[in-house]
């Protein structure tokens, strides 16, 4: 990368983190010098297309007998503009040595009229810190070359889904075209009338993808099906368009598991870490229970009915399940990535109208062609890697329309931190489904519990969980 897509915005002044300097006896015979270096550097923040690199300038002298003498360490950091690609080792570089600079002014206006006023600050080498600058850069565009890794372009292509654009390839460079453009949008820069153009073909793009997703046949799926599905997938979805929700949960939430799927008996459980979520309860028979944790497993997947649990799971018949009910472990709002796009939902489920009204007031304020992009994007599972130094886009949990359920209720998936942390189970309930309805569309009901999509038997519920996970039938 030139210096023409990366620069340098401020160099803060260097701040002094310690300093300590002996007596000239304890500098008397054999003692020598050594000056290293700590890097750090900030993801980038794609609303300020800026980024910090941070250069800690460590020199110390060691005596043979007396130890360390002299310690002299300095802080400078720097804030550096970009626009898609990664820094260069050399760009970098040359901020390493402007602190070292720094340093070495700070040290000489120090040392005046001590033991030390002759010694010299050594320029530093590129090949010496190549490695350790290389490590940051890899910190800094982990993601993108995360995408080349896991397939990429070679999987532009699964079974009907349509094929990934040429837009979304990064073509040796760390930014596709359309995150490129995106980001132009994000920040109300001016696109041309050629990106505006591909964005909208990217948008058809995922409209397609949309109704295809729907119409796969996920339970044909072999092992390899499902591992070529998710490089397709993370593909597919390598450009996010972030917003966000803080919304406080309330009322019980629902979790079911066939217990057969992860005892490997049609028994009783009697521990609640069966009704958690991997890798706390041991998963078997994986492609056969649990559908909608088969893509990711270590999300906690809750809805807000039984009917929607059993509509979305759809246990074999003269199986005993077990529902866990979840709630909060105490009254707090959470960060939620809100899934609104669909115009049907909004139909039918009050709250999913709201949110989609929400996001298309963007077109108020933004580039339609934003909005539009923003109310088509669905579910990806790459949010919940992010790390934002905004507090509002480190997600805790992503809630969408429930499919199963003909959109009237929601599910939440639930980020393994928060779920361990956040949330317990207060209610266990068990039976068997003796006929099963699930092609029925769900009675919608004032109760959550209420059950209209099977005929069920042996129904009997528990209240009662020791302090160790074991569940007391009564």
């Amino acid at each position: 990368m030139d210096t023409l897509t990366t620069k340098l915005k401020t160099a803060h002044p260097p701040e002094i983190l310690e300093w300590k300097h002996e007596a000239f006896e304890k500098f008397l015979g054999s003692f020598k010098s050594d000056i290293h270096y700590e890097l750090g550097i900030t993801k980038p923040d794609m609303f300020s297309n800026t980024f910090h690199f941070t250069v800690k300038v460590i020199m110390t002298y060691h005596h043979q007998i007396n130890g360390e003498v002299f310690k002299g360490a300095t802080e400078s950091n720097f804030d550096i503009g970009y626009l898609h690609d990664a820094p260069t080792i050399e760009f970098l570089f040359k901020l390493i040595d402007n602190a070292t600079f720094e340093f070495a002014k700070i040290f000489h206006s120090k040392v005046q009229g001590t033991n030390l006023m002759y010694h010299q600050i050594l320029k530093p080498k590129l090949s010496n810190l190549r490695e350790s600058i290389q490590q940051v850069v890899d910190y800094w565009d982990g993601s993108a070359r995360k995408f080349k890794e896991r397939g990429g372009k070679r999987l532009s292509q699964f079974k009907n889904l349509p094929a990934i654009p040429e837009f979304k390839s990064y073509n040796g460079k760390n930014a596709t075209m359309e995150q490129t453009i995106l980001r132009k949008l994000e920040l109300g820069q001016q696109v041309t009338a050629e990106e505006r153009n591909i964005f909208e073909a990217l948008g058809k793009f995922y409209d397609d993808l949309n109704q295809q997703l729907a119409l796969l046949d996920y339970k044909s799926f072999t092992v390899s099906d499902i591992k070529d599905f998710k490089i397709y997938i993370h593909y597919a979805f390598n450009s996010h368009c972030l917003i966000t929700n803080q919304a406080t949960i309330a009322g019980d939430l629902f979790r079911l598991v066939v217990n057969e799927s992860v005892t490997g008996k049609n028994e009783t459980i009697t521990n609640v870490k069966f009704l958690t979520y991997p890798p706390l309860a041991v998963i078997k028979n994986k492609e056969k229970y649990n559908r909608a944790s088969t893509f990711n497993s270590t999300l906690l997947y809750l809805t807000e009915t039984v009917d929607t649990a059993l509509k979305e799971i759809r246990p074999p018949e003269n199986k005993i399940v077990t529902i866990g009910v979840w709630v909060p472990k105490r009254a707090r709002t959470f960060t939620q990535y809100p899934i609104e796009h669909s115009e049907h939902a909004a139909k039918v489920n009050p709250q999913i109208a709201q949110g989609l009204q929400a996001l298309k007031l963007l077109n108020e304020k933004q580039d339609p062609l934003l909005a539009r992009y923003m109310v088509s994007a669905i579910l990806s599972d790459n949010i919940f890697e992010l790390e934002d130094a905004n507090p509002d886009f480190n997600y805790d949990c992503i809630s969408y329309p429930s499919v199963g359920n003909s959109f009237f209720t929601r599910n939440l998936a639930v980020k393994p931190c928060i779920a361990d942390t956040e949330f317990k189970i207060v209610q266990v309930i068990e039976f068997e489904v003796s006929c099963a309805h699930y092609d029925h569309t769900p009675v919608q009901s004032l109760s959550t519990c209420a059950i209209s999509v099977a005929e069920i038997t042996n129904y009997r519920e528990t209240w009662n969980i020791s302090d160790t996970g074991q569940i007391i039938w009564e």
